[in-house]
Protein backbone atom coordinates (compact mmCIF):
# COMPACT_ATOMS: atom_id res chain seq x y z
CA UNK A 1 0.00 0.00 0.00
CA UNK A 2 1.58 3.30 -1.05
CA UNK A 3 2.47 5.68 1.76
CA UNK A 4 0.24 8.78 1.86
CA UNK A 5 1.91 12.17 1.91
CA UNK A 6 1.53 14.08 5.15
CA UNK A 7 2.30 17.41 3.49
CA UNK A 8 -0.82 19.58 3.10
CA UNK A 9 -1.68 20.77 -0.36
CA UNK A 10 -0.56 24.42 -0.37
CA UNK A 11 -2.90 25.39 -3.19
CA UNK A 12 -6.20 27.00 -2.09
CA UNK A 13 -9.48 25.26 -2.65
CA UNK A 14 -10.45 26.70 -6.00
CA UNK A 15 -14.10 25.79 -5.63
CA UNK A 16 -14.32 27.63 -2.30
CA UNK A 17 -12.56 30.65 -3.80
CA UNK A 18 -14.89 30.73 -6.80
CA UNK A 19 -17.91 30.38 -4.53
CA UNK A 20 -16.69 33.23 -2.34
CA UNK A 21 -16.03 35.42 -5.37
CA UNK A 22 -19.47 34.63 -6.78
CA UNK A 23 -21.18 35.49 -3.48
CA UNK A 24 -19.25 38.78 -3.27
CA UNK A 25 -20.22 39.66 -6.85
CA UNK A 26 -23.87 38.84 -6.12
CA UNK A 27 -23.87 40.99 -2.98
CA UNK A 28 -22.33 43.94 -4.87
CA UNK A 29 -24.96 43.58 -7.58
CA UNK A 30 -27.72 43.25 -4.99
CA UNK A 31 -26.67 46.47 -3.27
CA UNK A 32 -26.90 48.26 -6.60
CA UNK A 33 -30.25 46.76 -7.63
CA UNK A 34 -31.97 47.07 -4.25
CA UNK A 35 -30.62 50.60 -3.88
CA UNK A 36 -32.05 51.56 -7.25
CA UNK A 37 -35.52 50.00 -7.08
CA UNK A 38 -36.04 48.84 -3.49
CA UNK A 39 -36.73 45.36 -2.18
CA UNK A 40 -40.17 44.96 -3.76
CA UNK A 41 -39.02 46.33 -7.10
CA UNK A 42 -36.03 44.02 -7.39
CA UNK A 43 -36.81 40.80 -9.24
CA UNK A 44 -34.69 37.70 -8.85
CA UNK A 45 -34.10 37.80 -12.58
CA UNK A 46 -32.72 41.35 -12.40
CA UNK A 47 -30.52 40.37 -9.47
CA UNK A 48 -29.18 37.34 -11.33
CA UNK A 49 -28.57 39.25 -14.55
CA UNK A 50 -26.79 42.08 -12.74
CA UNK A 51 -24.37 39.66 -11.12
CA UNK A 52 -24.05 37.47 -14.24
CA UNK A 53 -25.27 34.29 -12.56
CA UNK A 54 -28.15 31.90 -13.15
CA UNK A 55 -31.45 32.22 -11.31
CA UNK A 56 -30.57 29.07 -9.40
CA UNK A 57 -27.48 30.76 -7.96
CA UNK A 58 -29.56 32.94 -5.62
CA UNK A 59 -31.17 30.07 -3.67
CA UNK A 60 -27.96 28.03 -3.92
CA UNK A 61 -25.71 30.68 -2.36
CA UNK A 62 -28.15 32.58 -0.14
CA UNK A 63 -31.44 30.71 0.15
CA UNK A 64 -33.55 33.34 -1.60
CA UNK A 65 -34.06 36.96 -2.45
CA UNK A 66 -34.69 38.06 1.14
CA UNK A 67 -31.55 36.36 2.41
CA UNK A 68 -29.54 38.06 -0.34
CA UNK A 69 -31.06 41.40 0.65
CA UNK A 70 -30.06 40.88 4.28
CA UNK A 71 -26.59 39.72 3.24
CA UNK A 72 -26.19 42.98 1.35
CA UNK A 73 -27.19 44.93 4.46
CA UNK A 74 -24.79 42.88 6.60
CA UNK A 75 -21.94 43.61 4.19
CA UNK A 76 -22.52 47.35 4.54
CA UNK A 77 -22.90 47.05 8.30
CA UNK A 78 -19.69 45.03 8.69
CA UNK A 79 -17.69 47.46 6.56
CA UNK A 80 -19.00 50.57 8.31
CA UNK A 81 -18.57 49.00 11.73
CA UNK A 82 -14.94 48.15 10.98
CA UNK A 83 -14.25 51.70 9.79
CA UNK A 84 -15.89 53.27 12.86
CA UNK A 85 -14.34 50.92 15.43
CA UNK A 86 -11.06 52.85 15.86
CA UNK A 87 -13.01 56.12 16.15
CA UNK A 88 -15.10 54.67 18.97
CA UNK A 89 -12.03 53.20 20.64
CA UNK A 90 -10.36 56.62 20.68
CA UNK A 91 -13.57 58.18 21.96
CA UNK A 92 -13.61 55.77 24.90
CA UNK A 93 -9.94 55.24 25.67
CA UNK A 94 -7.63 57.97 24.29
CA UNK A 95 -5.50 60.00 26.73
CA UNK A 96 -7.19 63.26 25.70
CA UNK A 97 -9.84 64.87 27.87
CA UNK A 98 -13.46 63.86 27.20
CA UNK A 99 -14.31 67.10 25.38
CA UNK A 100 -11.36 66.75 23.01
CA UNK A 101 -12.23 63.09 22.41
CA UNK A 102 -15.75 64.16 21.42
CA UNK A 103 -14.46 66.75 18.99
CA UNK A 104 -12.01 64.28 17.47
CA UNK A 105 -14.75 61.66 17.13
CA UNK A 106 -17.03 64.13 15.37
CA UNK A 107 -14.20 65.14 13.07
CA UNK A 108 -13.39 61.54 12.16
CA UNK A 109 -17.05 60.55 11.82
CA UNK A 110 -17.66 63.48 9.47
CA UNK A 111 -14.60 62.51 7.43
CA UNK A 112 -15.81 58.91 7.10
CA UNK A 113 -19.42 59.78 6.29
CA UNK A 114 -18.99 62.81 4.03
CA UNK A 115 -15.51 62.22 2.69
CA UNK A 116 -15.82 58.46 2.20
CA UNK A 117 -15.38 57.00 -1.26
CA UNK A 118 -18.00 54.27 -1.00
CA UNK A 119 -20.10 53.65 -4.08
CA UNK A 120 -23.24 55.74 -4.57
CA UNK A 121 -25.18 52.47 -4.66
CA UNK A 122 -24.28 51.89 -1.00
CA UNK A 123 -25.78 55.25 -0.06
CA UNK A 124 -28.86 54.55 -2.18
CA UNK A 125 -29.27 51.16 -0.48
CA UNK A 126 -29.09 52.78 2.96
CA UNK A 127 -31.62 55.46 2.03
CA UNK A 128 -34.00 52.88 0.59
CA UNK A 129 -33.98 50.54 3.57
CA UNK A 130 -34.16 53.48 5.99
CA UNK A 131 -37.34 54.61 4.27
CA UNK A 132 -38.72 51.08 4.54
CA UNK A 133 -37.56 50.80 8.19
CA UNK A 134 -37.13 47.09 7.60
CA UNK A 135 -34.86 44.32 8.83
CA UNK A 136 -32.03 45.42 6.55
CA UNK A 137 -32.07 48.88 8.07
CA UNK A 138 -32.16 47.36 11.55
CA UNK A 139 -28.96 45.44 10.76
CA UNK A 140 -27.12 48.57 9.63
CA UNK A 141 -28.57 50.80 12.34
CA UNK A 142 -27.73 48.49 15.25
CA UNK A 143 -24.23 47.70 14.02
CA UNK A 144 -23.24 51.27 13.19
CA UNK A 145 -25.44 54.20 14.17
CA UNK A 146 -26.73 52.85 17.47
CA UNK A 147 -23.25 51.90 18.66
CA UNK A 148 -21.64 55.20 17.69
CA UNK A 149 -24.56 57.21 19.07
CA UNK A 150 -24.33 55.34 22.38
CA UNK A 151 -20.58 55.91 22.65
CA UNK A 152 -20.94 59.61 21.80
CA UNK A 153 -23.81 60.05 24.26
CA UNK A 154 -21.82 58.40 27.06
CA UNK A 155 -18.76 60.55 26.38
CA UNK A 156 -20.83 63.74 26.25
CA UNK A 157 -22.64 62.86 29.46
CA UNK A 158 -19.29 62.32 31.18
CA UNK A 159 -17.92 65.61 29.85
CA UNK A 160 -20.95 67.68 30.84
CA UNK A 161 -22.19 65.93 33.98
CA UNK A 162 -25.49 65.06 32.35
CA UNK A 163 -27.25 61.71 32.43
CA UNK A 164 -27.15 59.41 29.40
CA UNK A 165 -30.94 59.09 29.63
CA UNK A 166 -31.41 62.88 29.34
CA UNK A 167 -33.84 63.17 26.43
CA UNK A 168 -32.52 66.58 25.39
CA UNK A 169 -29.00 65.14 25.18
CA UNK A 170 -30.22 62.21 23.12
CA UNK A 171 -32.03 64.58 20.74
CA UNK A 172 -28.90 66.69 20.40
CA UNK A 173 -26.74 63.67 19.55
CA UNK A 174 -29.33 62.33 17.10
CA UNK A 175 -29.53 65.73 15.38
CA UNK A 176 -25.76 66.03 15.06
CA UNK A 177 -25.41 62.58 13.52
CA UNK A 178 -28.36 63.12 11.18
CA UNK A 179 -26.85 66.41 10.02
CA UNK A 180 -23.54 64.76 9.17
CA UNK A 181 -25.24 61.88 7.36
CA UNK A 182 -27.45 64.28 5.40
CA UNK A 183 -24.38 65.97 3.99
CA UNK A 184 -23.68 62.62 2.28
CA UNK A 185 -27.18 61.46 1.39
CA UNK A 186 -28.16 64.94 0.21
CA UNK A 187 -24.80 65.74 -1.37
CA UNK A 188 -26.25 67.29 -4.52
CA UNK A 189 -28.43 69.63 -2.47
CA UNK A 190 -25.39 70.70 -0.47
CA UNK A 191 -23.39 71.36 -3.62
CA UNK A 192 -26.21 73.40 -5.16
CA UNK A 193 -26.74 75.44 -1.99
CA UNK A 194 -23.05 76.26 -1.72
CA UNK A 195 -22.45 76.77 -5.44
CA UNK A 196 -19.79 74.04 -5.48
CA UNK A 197 -19.13 71.44 -8.15
CA UNK A 198 -17.50 69.03 -5.75
CA UNK A 199 -16.33 68.67 -2.16
CA UNK A 200 -12.53 68.64 -2.16
CA UNK A 201 -10.33 68.17 0.89
CA UNK A 202 -10.28 71.88 1.80
CA UNK A 203 -14.04 72.22 1.55
CA UNK A 204 -14.52 69.01 3.50
CA UNK A 205 -12.32 70.40 6.29
CA UNK A 206 -14.31 73.65 6.31
CA UNK A 207 -17.64 71.80 6.45
CA UNK A 208 -16.31 69.65 9.27
CA UNK A 209 -15.12 72.64 11.28
CA UNK A 210 -18.41 74.51 10.93
CA UNK A 211 -20.51 71.47 11.86
CA UNK A 212 -18.30 70.60 14.81
CA UNK A 213 -18.31 74.15 16.15
CA UNK A 214 -22.10 74.20 16.03
CA UNK A 215 -22.27 70.73 17.60
CA UNK A 216 -19.93 71.60 20.47
CA UNK A 217 -21.86 74.77 21.21
CA UNK A 218 -25.12 72.82 21.28
CA UNK A 219 -23.60 70.23 23.62
CA UNK A 220 -22.22 72.88 25.98
CA UNK A 221 -18.61 72.20 25.01
CA UNK A 222 -17.87 75.35 23.00
CA UNK A 223 -14.76 76.12 25.05
CA UNK A 224 -12.99 72.90 24.10
CA UNK A 225 -9.48 73.42 22.78
CA UNK A 226 -9.68 71.42 19.60
CA UNK A 227 -8.26 71.25 16.14
CA UNK A 228 -10.80 73.26 14.18
CA UNK A 229 -8.90 73.08 10.92
CA UNK A 230 -10.58 69.73 10.08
Amino acid sequence: MPQQSTVADPSPNKHVMRSSETRARMVDAAIEVFGAVGYEGASTRALAEKSSVSLAAIPYHFGGKRELYLAAAQTIADYASEVLEPIMNDLRHSDSGPAVRIDNALRDFFQVVVGGQESHSWIAFLVRCEQEDDEAFEIIYEAVIARFSSALTSATAAATGRDCSDERLRIQIASILALAINFRTLRNMTLRNLGWERIDSDRLALLSAVIRQAALRELGLAGVSSTMDG
